[in-house]
């Protein structure tokens, strides 16, 4: 496994959004109402990418097709929730002042 820093811990304020691009994949770093997530760059339905999407505390919404997703349990709302695949989540690491994933 290797660490990969995705954000230091003083930039976690509410609304923090950042893209970080790993050897393998793109992840999207969120961070709201004291809850950070780590996701892959990447919506289930089609693979359009998230970052562009409506961030609000513990749903995002892909813009591309107006879906919402729970960043607690991944999964879609409303009528596709039990259609799509979940968000890829990851366990966040933390290492001195920063934050990341192991791969």
């Amino acid at each position: 496994m290797a660490y990969y820093e995705c954000a230091k811990l003083h930039e976690l304020v509410d609304g923090f959004k950042r893209v970080v691009r790993l050897p393998t994949m793109s992840v999207l770093v969120l961070h709201d109402c004291g809850q950070t997530y780590i996701i892959e760059n990447r919506c289930p339905h089609m693979d359009a990418p998230l970052h562009t999407g409506e961030f609000d505390g513990e749903v995002l919404r892909c813009r591309a097709h107006g879906i919402a997703f729970s960043l607690v349990t991944g999964k879609a709302e409303g009528p596709l929730k039990d259609a799509l695949p979940c968000l890829k989540s990851f366990s966040i690491v933390y290492q001195g002042n920063g934050l990341g994933v192991d791969l």
